[in-house]
Protein backbone atom coordinates (compact mmCIF):
# COMPACT_ATOMS: atom_id res chain seq x y z
CA UNK A 1 0.00 0.00 0.00
CA UNK A 2 1.16 3.36 -0.72
CA UNK A 3 -0.17 6.49 0.29
CA UNK A 4 1.35 9.51 -0.75
CA UNK A 5 2.01 13.13 0.13
CA UNK A 6 4.09 15.91 -0.71
CA UNK A 7 5.28 18.87 1.19
CA UNK A 8 8.30 21.44 0.22
CA UNK A 9 9.67 24.69 0.99
CA UNK A 10 11.51 26.65 -1.95
CA UNK A 11 13.04 29.97 -1.84
CA UNK A 12 10.13 32.63 -0.97
CA UNK A 13 7.89 30.10 0.00
CA UNK A 14 6.58 28.64 3.07
CA UNK A 15 5.16 25.73 1.32
CA UNK A 16 4.06 24.33 -2.36
CA UNK A 17 0.83 26.62 -2.74
CA UNK A 18 2.80 29.98 -1.98
CA UNK A 19 6.08 28.72 -4.51
CA UNK A 20 2.84 27.71 -7.10
CA UNK A 21 1.58 31.29 -6.30
CA UNK A 22 4.56 32.94 -6.65
CA UNK A 23 5.47 31.40 -10.17
CA UNK A 24 1.74 32.55 -11.31
CA UNK A 25 2.87 36.07 -10.23
CA UNK A 26 5.99 36.29 -11.97
CA UNK A 27 7.79 36.61 -8.38
CA UNK A 28 11.59 36.71 -8.79
CA UNK A 29 12.61 34.11 -5.95
CA UNK A 30 16.20 34.17 -6.76
CA UNK A 31 17.20 37.65 -4.78
CA UNK A 32 20.01 39.90 -3.62
CA UNK A 33 19.79 40.09 -0.05
CA UNK A 34 22.35 39.39 3.28
CA UNK A 35 19.35 37.57 5.10
CA UNK A 36 22.21 35.06 5.69
CA UNK A 37 25.30 36.52 4.28
CA UNK A 38 26.66 39.71 2.49
CA UNK A 39 26.15 38.80 -1.23
CA UNK A 40 29.99 38.89 -2.84
CA UNK A 41 31.69 37.59 0.81
CA UNK A 42 34.33 34.97 0.25
CA UNK A 43 33.08 34.22 -3.35
CA UNK A 44 29.54 33.74 -3.05
CA UNK A 45 26.89 34.06 -5.11
CA UNK A 46 25.52 37.58 -5.44
CA UNK A 47 21.70 36.18 -6.19
CA UNK A 48 20.47 32.93 -4.71
CA UNK A 49 17.17 31.28 -3.40
CA UNK A 50 16.45 31.77 -0.06
CA UNK A 51 14.06 30.23 2.27
CA UNK A 52 12.13 32.75 4.00
CA UNK A 53 12.85 31.34 7.57
CA UNK A 54 14.35 28.70 9.02
CA UNK A 55 14.73 29.79 12.79
CA UNK A 56 11.15 28.94 13.88
CA UNK A 57 10.58 25.17 15.31
CA UNK A 58 8.79 23.86 17.24
CA UNK A 59 10.42 21.49 19.28
CA UNK A 60 7.79 20.73 21.70
CA UNK A 61 5.65 19.42 18.83
CA UNK A 62 8.21 16.83 17.61
CA UNK A 63 9.48 15.69 21.08
CA UNK A 64 13.01 17.58 20.70
CA UNK A 65 14.60 19.20 23.99
CA UNK A 66 14.82 22.85 23.24
CA UNK A 67 18.37 22.77 23.72
CA UNK A 68 19.11 19.74 21.35
CA UNK A 69 16.53 21.80 19.07
CA UNK A 70 18.83 24.97 19.59
CA UNK A 71 22.10 22.63 18.28
CA UNK A 72 19.92 20.85 15.31
CA UNK A 73 21.32 21.22 11.91
CA UNK A 74 18.11 23.51 10.27
CA UNK A 75 17.84 20.78 7.18
CA UNK A 76 16.94 18.09 9.69
CA UNK A 77 14.39 21.03 11.26
CA UNK A 78 12.93 21.03 8.08
CA UNK A 79 13.16 17.85 7.17
CA UNK A 80 11.05 16.96 10.41
CA UNK A 81 7.98 19.92 9.76
CA UNK A 82 7.99 18.72 5.89
CA UNK A 83 7.82 15.06 6.58
CA UNK A 84 4.53 15.75 9.01
CA UNK A 85 3.37 17.73 6.88
CA UNK A 86 3.52 15.25 3.47
CA UNK A 87 1.97 12.62 5.52
CA UNK A 88 -0.64 15.01 6.50
CA UNK A 89 -1.20 15.50 2.92
CA UNK A 90 -1.28 11.87 1.84
CA UNK A 91 -4.62 12.12 3.91
CA UNK A 92 -3.53 10.57 7.51
CA UNK A 93 -3.19 11.70 10.96
CA UNK A 94 0.79 10.71 11.83
CA UNK A 95 -0.16 10.02 15.39
CA UNK A 96 -1.60 6.57 14.17
CA UNK A 97 1.74 5.72 12.74
CA UNK A 98 2.96 5.47 15.83
CA UNK A 99 4.15 2.21 16.49
CA UNK A 100 3.71 0.43 13.13
CA UNK A 101 5.82 -0.32 10.49
CA UNK A 102 5.77 2.60 8.91
CA UNK A 103 8.25 3.79 6.15
CA UNK A 104 9.00 7.73 4.96
CA UNK A 105 10.81 8.35 1.69
CA UNK A 106 12.35 11.36 1.22
CA UNK A 107 14.61 13.26 -1.50
CA UNK A 108 16.38 16.53 -1.28
CA UNK A 109 18.33 18.43 -3.65
CA UNK A 110 20.58 21.49 -4.01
Amino acid sequence: IVIAGISGRLPESNNLEEFWENLINGVDMVTEDDRRWTPGLYGLPKRSGKLKDISHFDASFFGVHPKQAHTMDPQLRLMLEIAYEAIVDGGLNPTTLRGTKTGVYIGVSG
